[in-house]
């Protein structure tokens, strides 16, 4: 079964998309796939799903998710106490992939940077949208939804870095072009964009994107 949260909250089993029910619903299984092998208790979910509008009856309702979903999915969510969880056996979640893909071709990067530069362009086509898309768990998931928007910055980051590795520098400037602009508080990108100009034999192009990239740091919010 593949869980998927990188994009919309949608689960396969054997490439059959499965219905997991309404927003609310669906909110339990992504604070679930959040803590994809460890336990996560009812208090945490009617605190994801409800927030301070929890009523006397949400218990009972976060148990009625529960036991829908296990009717839709299966035994992936055991129960332990009064918390329940997502098996990691004979499952996957997309998240995790994305990260073990990241960080096997950061580590080979210096060694085989083709090999790497394809890893982690198959690694960011995993992205399907914003993560976590379509759910409202009251800030529950705001800090991972952070953590995975960041990762993905440091994927496309160092994907560049192995594609001007491999001798790609003009085909990047375009693109880096464009990332300078979406997001011109990422230095990263000023620094690539940078060498890569600088490499294509565009000197003086390459003192231009520095002196934009120090006006742009000077705006950063503080």
């Amino acid at each position: 079964m593949e869980f998927q949260v990188l994009g919309p909250v949608e689960v396969f089993d054997d490439g059959l998309r499965l219905d997991v029910g309404g927003r609310k619903q669906r909110t339990v299984l992504a604070l679930l796939i959040a803590n994809y092998g460890r336990p996560t208790s009812v208090d945490k979910l009617i605190e994801g799903t409800y927030g301070e509008d929890a009523s006397e009856g949400a218990r009972h309702s976060i148990q009625t998710y529960i036991s829908n979903l296990r009717s839709r999915l299966g035994d992936v969510i055991s129960s332990a106490g009064h918390s329940y969880q997502l098996s990691d056996d004979g499952s996957t979640v997309d998240f995790v992939e994305f990260e073990q893909l990241v960080g096997g071709a950061r580590a080979r990067l210096a060694e085989d940077c083709r090999t790497a530069a394809t890893e982690l362009r198959v690694a960011l086509e995993m992205w399907r949208g914003l993560p976590y898309e379509g759910v409202d768990a009251r800030g529950e998931l705001d800090l991972e939804i952070a953590r995975l928007n960041e990762l993905r910055m440091v994927a496309l980051e160092t994907r560049i870095e192995a594609d001007l590795a491999c001798g790609r520098h003009q085909e990047l400037v375009g693109e880096l072009e464009a990332l300078t602009v979406e997001h011109p508080f990422r230095e990263g990108f000023h620094a690539q964009l940078m060498l890569a100009l600088y490499r294509s034999g565009r000197q003086a192009a390459a003192l231009r994107s520095v002196s934009s990239s120090n006006r742009s740091s000077s705006r950063t919010p503080a």
